[in-house]
């Protein structure tokens, strides 16, 4: 059957997995400081940021998602900073200044020959960024193409590969499971993740890429139908000589 929609994640499939600059990205809000008591600087602050953030990731576990705006609100009042611009906007600053989002190679390509087949497509992302700030990074990357919608994980709380997260988006297609793809770089999450929620799985395995979840991919954990891809030009090659899943 061929798929109705192809759902994406984000980092290391539709984007270059980045290598962020934490502290550049944390400290890049200092241009919009209006209040500053304390005279926190700028490597306090970044050091504040990275020592709850990893004690965080302890307490949500692997399933659960913190929301960006939610983080940032209690570093500035633990510190009494103020703003000159909305959380929203500042979250934006911090995301373009952590790391330069840089499409897979023919990504660009292969989101315009789905539009042509008009298979609808969408993305699934594990990400503290807000929804929203992701759309943004989207529009730059691709602005010639319309995503039906994009979920983050910091919007809706779940994380892949549980199940929640995945039905959220076979809700919002108002489609059948069988009738969508879900494609991702990592097995544990993405691949397994998918099949779970009924989801015909991709694995986007580009070697020719820096991705830090290439050592942790174990093929021999699939044990079901899926497509092995190298590039995105093998997709357009599955679709176009209509290689479906039966």
């Amino acid at each position: 059957m061929k798929p109705e929609m192809i759902l994406f994640d984000f980092g290391g499939t539709l984007a270059c997995d980045p290598i962020y600059n934490m502290e550049e990205g944390n400290s890049a809000i200092f241009l919009y400081i209006t209040e500053n008591p304390h005279n926190v600087t700028k490597e306090q602050f970044s050091n504040f940021i990275k020592e709850l953030f990893d004690e965080i990731r302890v307490l949500r576990g692997e399933f659960i998602e913190l929301h960006e705006h939610i983080f940032l609100r209690y570093v500035l009042e633990y510190f009494d900073i103020k703003l000159s611009i909305p959380i929203e906007e500042a979250e934006w600053i911090i995301c373009k200044s952590l790391a330069e989002n840089i499409m897979t190679p023919g990504a660009d390509k292969m989101l315009k020959t789905l539009t042509e087949k008009g298979i609808r497509t969408g993305i699934v992302s594990n990400l503290c960024w807000s929804g929203a700030a992701l759309e943004r990074a989207m529009g730059e990357l691709f602005p010639e193409h319309k995503f039906d919608f994009i979920i983050t994980s910091s919007e809706y709380i779940f994380r892949k590969p549980d199940r929640h997260i995945f039905d959220m988006a076979i809700r919002k297609s108002g489609l059948k499971p069988e009738e969508i793809w879900f494609c991702g770089n990592f097995i544990d999450v993405d691949i397994i993740g998918a099949k779970n929620a009924g989801l015909f799985p991709v694995l986007y395995d580009n070697r020719d890429i820096p991705d830090r979840f290439h050592k942790l991919n174990d093929i021999s954990k699939i044990d079901f139908p899926f497509h092995h891809i190298s590039g995105w030009g093998e997709l357009i090659e599955i679709l176009e000589n209509e290689k479906f899943p039966r």
